[in-house]
């Protein structure tokens, strides 16, 4: 009996969400920590802002992406969709958060969007498997 190897490319889609995770954890849990309130001056005079529910919302998208990216990365199929939604979430919430912080959402981003891509093209792939039927005949 082999016991059932998870495929590569997930695999390595589940370890790009897990590392994105755990930077975006890290870097939520330093922002509600620093407690540094942001202020932008405009015609009425100064307005501040304060990013704590924002840091906590980080935090929270990252223990998301951690936990997507372990299921993903064993193999578990039916949450490639979960992968795919949380993904898109994630990409929301960082591209609105990108004036503050730019770099770090490029970070998340990126390895969020090539960990979707890896999990869409190892979908579509299971797709195309599935429709070839030979019917017991040589493939020509």
């Amino acid at each position: 009996m082999t016991a059932r190897r998870p495929d590569r490319s997930l695999l390595l889609a589940g370890g790009l969400l897990v590392g994105a995770g755990i930077f975006d954890v890290l870097s939520g849990i330093g922002d509600v920590d620093s407690g540094d309130v942001y202020v932008s001056l405009h015609a009425d005079g100064l307005v501040f802002y304060d990013l704590t529910d924002w840091a906590w919302l980080h935090v929270a998208s990252g223990v998301l992406l951690v936990a997507t990216g372990l299921v993903v990365a064993f193999a578990r199929r039916r949450w490639v969709t979960a992968a795919m939604v949380v993904g898109a979430v994630v990409v929301v919430v960082h591209l609105l958060f990108a004036p503050y912080h730019p770099i770090e959402a490029l970070i998340v981003v990126g390895l969020t969007l090539a960990a979707v891509r890896l999990v869409v093209r190892q979908r579509r792939g299971d797709r195309d498997d599935a429709r070839v039927r030979t019917a017991g005949r040589p493939s020509r």
